[in-house]
């Protein structure tokens, strides 16, 4: 008889407060439950292994590898010292509900027949892991899923069946295949049929342990009974084409060990195929996202150009005469017409998320005014209409305000679209835990995202509305509160609430397009899905400002911004605020020795150190940026840097260099 009811096995690898989160929601799982937690850590470079040891050196069992041993080992390791019988083997990028453990436990107890279960699983924002539930990914179930077949019918029975997408997320099914982020299994099942199998360093070791668990005379199952949160590959940062080749060579493993003859050579030809065009994919897709809707809107803007010559030359300037337009105008110039509106509009940041009405409107006037300036200078070679470019800048402005209505409907719902210049959050917390958590989020963390005001679990009025933080309504009220206040945060305090009661909150509101963060207890930060935001700013985040290739980058926007605003000086010294200092500033840029934008007065010794600069951040931010949180400002300028948020700042705020 085994001496525990279960064993919770975690690998972890550089994710010290997931792993935190993880573990203190494990221990309230087990409660009711005779268990253990091993903690197997492959060499974290994040200080996991001391945190592991003063947090939680009397309460689990912790193996501190010297190599990284790979997944697979690493969970070998664990069940080998394993006294529970059953075993869990738990990503440290999870959270459990409190009734997790023993729902499973009971459903385990009620099917002999079972030898492994998997569950219910969402991720950061509430969307169901289609993983959850798999089939087995024999030649032609991988072909559907590599060629997308199975993401054209979901609900085809033969083409879905590599997610079972045709099955009932909300519903227990027996499966072919267990995802190793929450993989339930028999202990004595393991000492039969061997563990895992440590040629696979990572992926494809769970379905091979799913596939040996039925050959083994037991079933798998997926139990919709409870449900877990998974922010999926933040224990392995997922890179999009690395994570193919790896989980594609895995694959290959998987077909030479378990399919023969013919089966074997078409899995692995298709496998191969899939790698290559996969690649092809992931790049095309990139260069579509960056450049198809531009692309899309120049033809747009391009045709309305054509639609009012037209009318133009039929109603207003030829009606006498019968004159037209050449060709070269039609077909040469208002192209290139068209391409300086959609330039324009990009400069001005009219492209990039969220999105905001200043650039719609004033980037079209800008480039019109370019264009009458240069067509002034050439009359009668260039000039053949300039109402016609001025009516193209107002058309243009409407167009792109309807393009971009029609987006944000699609994704909010909402046709309008607001200029939020901060994040909006709401906090979900009991009443008696309210001061706690607000002192952490706007006093220790200086979290840069505003909050709104709090959520109550019991049935409460909302609070005055002139209140520094008030309260907006109870929980029943919540899908009415996100609407109303247009909120894209929900933030939870790990402490207060059950674990069961946040995750029913994410999956109710999954099509709400929020992300969901959580305090852990006792906690001086904040996680979510891609972040983890600490009181050590820059310490615990993946700062670009870090990277050889961001500096490179502003180096190259730095010398480039700096050349062509000298180029264009004699032209335009009479619009800054004082010429001498901007010629000074340009200058000095352009040698090297100054950034044209960066931080916002000192910023924190933690963050990457930039040279001295003549424009900040908060100049995109205009008179609205007087209550921001600067410190959280220069934070997330570090953090995602690029170098069209500098081209942002310089196209509003130029005039000011050098005061």
């Amino acid at each position: 008889m085994a001496a525990l009811d279960l064993s919770v096995i975690i690998v972890n690898y550089n994710v010290k407060h997931y792993l935190d989160q993880c573990i203190l929601a494990a221990e309230r799982a087990l409660h009711g439950l005779k268990g253990e937690i091993i903690v197997i850590d492959n060499v974290s470079q994040d200080g996991s292994q001391d945190f592991l040891r003063e947090k939680f050196a009397d309460r689990i069992t912790f193996i501190a590898n010297t190599e990284n041993v790979g997944f697979s080992k690493g969970n070998n390791q664990g069940i080998a010292i394993a006294k529970g019988k059953y075993v869990l083997l738990l990503n440290p990028d999870t959270l459990v509900g409190e009734e997790s453990f023993q729902r499973c436990f009971d459903f385990m107890e009620a099917h002999p027949e079972a030898g492994g279960l998997g569950v219910r699983m969402i991720d950061g924002r509430g969307q169901f892991l289609p993983e959850s539930k798999r089939g087995l990914p024999t030649p032609w179930v991988s072909f559907y899923k590599i060629f997308g077949l199975s993401k054209l019918f979901p609900k085809n029975r033969r083409f879905g069946q590599y997610h079972l997408s045709y099955l009932d997320a909300k519903e227990t099914h027996e499966v072919q295949v267990l995802s190793g982020a929450y993989m339930w299994m028999r202990k004595e099942l393991l000492d039969e049929i061997g563990y895992l199998d440590e040629t696979f360093f990572m992926y494809g070791e769970d379905i091979d342990l799913s596939y040996r668990i039925n050959l083994g005379g037991k079933k798998n199952y997926y139990f919709a009974g409870t449900r877990i949160l998974h922010y999926k590959g933040e224990s392995t940062k997922k890179g999009s084409l690395n994570y193919v080749r790896v989980f594609y060579q895995a694959m290959i493993i998987f077909a030479k060990k378990h399919f023969g003859g013919g089966n074997k050579k078409v899995f692995i030809g298709v496998i191969n195929l899939a790698v290559y065009l996969r690649a092809l994919l992931a790049i095309f897709s990139r260069l579509i996202k960056r450049i198809g809707f531009p692309i899309l809107e120049w033809g747009m803007v391009y045709g309305l150009m054509l639609g009012i010559t037209a009318y133009w030359e039929h109603y207003v300037k030829y009606i006498v005469g019968g004159n037209y337009y050449p060709p070269l105008f039609r077909f040469g110039y208002l192209p290139v017409y068209a391409l300086i509106f959609i330039l324009f509009l990009w400069i001005a940041g009219a492209y990039r998320k969220p999105y905001r009405l200043r650039p719609l409107l004033t980037a079209p006037l800008s480039a019109f005014i370019a264009i009458a300036t240069v067509t002034y200078m050439f009359e009668g070679v260039l000039n053949f209409s300039r109402a016609i470019v001025g009516l193209s800048a107002v058309f243009t402005s409407l167009l792109t305000l309807t393009t971009r209505g029609i987006q944000n409907l699609r994704g909010k719902g909402s046709f309008f679209f607001t200029e939020l210049k901060q994040q909006r959050a709401v906090l979900i917390v009991e009443d008696a835990d309210k001061k706690q958590a607000l002192d952490l989020l706007l006093g220790k963390l200086s979290y840069p995202s505003e909050i709104v005001g709090t959520v109550s679990l019991s049935q409460t009025q909302p609070s005055e509305t002139k209140a520094l933080v008030p309260t907006l309504g109870s929980l029943p009220q919540l899908k009415d509160i996100l609407s109303l206040y247009q909120v894209q945060e929900v933030i939870f305090m790990q402490d207060a609430l059950p674990a069961t009661l946040m995750l029913e909150v994410m999956d109710e509101n999954s099509r709400q397009a929020l992300d969901f963060y959580i305090i852990p207890p006792q906690a001086d930060y904040l996680i979510g899905p891609h972040l983890i935001h600490t009181s050590r700013y820059g310490q615990d985040l993946n700062l670009r400002l870090k990277q050889p290739s961001a500096l490179r980058e502003k180096r190259a926007f730095d010398w480039i911004g700096s050349s062509l605003l000298l180029l264009s000086f004699p032209l335009l010294f009479w619009r800054y605020a004082s010429a001498g200092k901007a010629l000074h500033a340009l200058t000095q840029s352009w040698l090297g020795q100054t950034h044209l934008v960066g931080y916002s007065q000192n910023p924190n010794q933690d963050l990457p150190p930039l040279k001295k600069a003549w424009l900040h951040p908060k100049e995109r931010l205009s008179s609205q940026s007087s209550g921001l949180n600067i410190e959280a400002l220069n934070r997330l300028y570090a953090q995602h840097y690029h170098w069209s948020k500098d081209l942002e700042v310089v196209w509003n705020s130029w005039t000011r260099l050098g005061q």
